[in-house]
């Protein structure tokens, strides 16, 4: 229940705070996702009850935009981060932990 609230507050809070750029929009949902993993590695909670779809589907949200916006075969910011940061390998890693446990 208490994630919920979160959930919705934090979905306020992004309609009402002025728009970032794409980049820093899509870190600060990246750092969300990790500060998670770092604070509650103790916590057993389903992913489902927790922030991170929310995060994840907004930043797969960023990304469809900026392709958009990219001439074709360009590579915007936030793919270069996903790809530099290896986002991917590391989602991949925290959700077989996470199956394992």
């Amino acid at each position: 229940m208490f994630s919920k609230f979160t959930s919705i507050l934090q979905h306020a809070v992004e309609a009402l705070a002025p728009s970032l750029p794409l980049q820093e929009d899509f870190v600060y949902h990246w750092k969300a996702i990790t500060h998670y993993y770092i604070e509650t590695s103790d916590d057993k909670a389903p992913v489902t009850d927790t922030n991170i779809p929310s995060h994840l589907e907004q930043m797969l949200d960023i990304l469809v935009q900026e392709e958009k916006e990219r001439e074709f075969g360009e590579t915007g910011p936030c793919m270069e981060y996903l790809l530099h940061h290896k986002i991917l390998e590391t989602l991949y890693t925290l959700g077989k932990a996470d199956v394992s446990a």
